[in-house]
């Protein structure tokens, strides 16, 4: 089923969001933003900053809308936020707390109050995002097979995900995910799987320059490849390093990324080198950048059933805590109890055994705070599913420049019918010959059927006020860009090739989480 296909839904399309997404179009101006259609549809009640002030007598203070809410500066914000600009959160969920609820709920708050992009890890084994599909965006690797299964009885043929949530956008590479989704509406909720090629990530770590030897990534379709859990070291750096800190619109780039299972991206047993697929290196990388992460406006929250899973290099850089109740596993109470970045708070009362699921602890250093998130039930209209990746297992990706260009999504500039502007593309001869023609009265060609395009005759402009730049070619690491001059004060896209960083192919080999 298409997107087109789809049944017409108020609380998903006729959004902000879903408006811009899903048809290219300006909402109406009643139209509400998704995390507001998202509380409605679950009922969440809207979060009350400025009722964790803190008060004698009671478990409260700012600490927890401090962890949820980004501002630039604490005057910007309520006055229980003191500590502005993006954090790093650890939350601790034992089996049976509600932790995909809890984070379905703090991503829809920060969705609503930061106006921020959210991305949540897409994991083969699990299909916990299913609650907020209806307003997801699913991004997937280009590239690569997609199989998809219900894990529960039900009658129908496999699920494909553009049946399974708002849009399926797809990426080159970390540094492509990263524009892509800079462009994306604000306040999205987006689940991004990743790429078994690991394309860009090495170049992104490098970007990091660490103090410690740069880390290598092999493909899944060779031996003894690189967990596929480790692209997000290379996307977390991208971001941090290539993205955007402040949008078009002059406001705050902020973006939080929810890691379900963070233990299998930084165990505590992490080993290093070739051996040990350099785990070690990329946790202490991330460590050494987590101030530039903050800086870029890029938040982090890890999700583990025990602090003993993750890595104390990388937790030591965290701002915040959360420890989540089932009903059994009491709140530290000592020092020697606390995670070492927190062992001077004054926490010395059992305030979790005794609560139900939907009871949460949340502090730093010096402050903590008790709060309540919603039971959100169990999604029975989306039942459980599988996404598996698989690539070619003789393929070779190339991870350089030299490997060629993606024609297949190839775009060019269109007006509001969808009809090109300056250039128009021509096939003949069996694909032969495959080109880009400049529209009529102007003259030009642009040969598009090797590795890279080609000037075969000079561009001329098909308007009398505009012109084509003399190096009309842009390339760069994702994309060629063919580029026009509407006006001496202005430069646009007139066509963009992506370039290929990886091959297609069928489902031999499968990526693991």
């Amino acid at each position: 089923m298409s997107k087109d296909e789809r049944k017409p839904d108020a609380y998903t399309d006729q959004t902000q969001q879903g408006a811009e997404i899903l048809h290219d179009m300006t909402p109406e101006e009643y139209w509400r933003p998704d995390a507001k259609e998202i509380r409605r549809r679950f009922n969440i009640p809207e979060f009350d900053a400025e009722a964790f002030y803190p008060r004698e007598g009671a478990a409260l203070s700012g600490v927890y809308p401090d962890f949820l809410i980004h501002v630039e500066s604490a005057s910007d914000g309520p006055s229980t936020v003191t500590s502005p600009g993006a954090s790093l959160t650890m939350v601790e969920a034992p089996k049976g707390s509600g932790k995909s609820t809890a984070a379905d709920q703090f991503a829809t708050y920060q969705m609503e109050h930061n106006d921020e992009r959210i991305v949540r890890n897409g994991r083969q084994k699990s299909s916990d995002w299913r609650r907020l599909a209806d307003w997801t965006t699913l991004w997937l690797p280009s590239g690569v097979e997609v199989d998809g299964r219900w894990m529960e009885g039900v009658d129908a043929s496999d699920p494909t995900p553009e049946e399974l949530c708002r849009a399926v956008r797809y990426y080159s590479d970390v540094f492509e995910l990263v524009e892509q989704l800079q462009d994306h509406p604000k306040g999205t909720y987006n689940v991004v799987f990743p790429d078994p090629y690991f394309r860009g990530c090495s170049n992104a770590l490098a970007t990091a320059d660490a103090t410690v030897k740069q880390p290598e990534f092999k493909p899944k379709n060779e031996p003894d490849p690189t967990p596929a859990s480790h692209w997000w070291f290379g996307f977390l750096a991208a971001r941090t390093f290539d993205g955007l800190r402040v949008d078009n619109d002059g406001e705050r780039n902020w973006m939080t990324v929810h890691i379900d299972e963070f233990g299998m991206i930084a165990p505590e047993a992490a080993s290093g080198g070739e051996t040990g697929h350099w785990t070690y290196e990329c946790v202490r990388t991330m460590a050494n950048i987590s101030k530039e992460m903050r800086s870029a406006g890029l938040s982090l929250i890890g999700y583990a059933h025990h602090e003993e899973d993750v890595h104390n290099h990388w937790l030591k850089e965290f701002d915040f805590w959360v420890e989540l109740s089932n009903n059994e596993r009491g709140n530290r109470t000592t020092k020697a109890e606390a995670p070492k970045p927190f062992r001077d708070i004054e926490q010395d009362q059992d305030l979790l055994s005794k609560r139900p699921k939907g009871f949460g602890l949340c502090y730093n250093e010096n402050r903590f705070s008790e709060f309540q998130f919603s039971d959100l039930g169990y999604p029975h209209d989306t039942p459980e599913f599988q996404f598996r990746l698989g690539i070619p297992a003789s393929a070779a990706p190339t991870t350089d420049d030299d490997g060629g260009m993606i024609v297949e999504d190839l775009q060019v500039a269109t007006d509001d019918d969808e009809q090109p502007t300056i250039l128009k593309e021509y096939r003949a001869a069996n694909g032969a010959v495959h080109e880009l023609r400049v529209l009529a009265p102007g003259r030009g060609i642009i040969d598009i059927s090797d590795d890279e395009p080609e000037i075969l005759e000079p561009l001329s402009s098909p308007y009398s006020d505009g012109a084509f730049p003399a190096s009309p070619i842009q390339a760069t690491q994702r994309r060629y860009d063919i580029m026009f001059k509407p006006d001496a004060n202005a430069e646009i896209v007139a066509a963009r090739i992506p370039r290929r960083t990886g091959p297609a192919g069928t489902v031999e080999v499968e990526a693991d989480d």
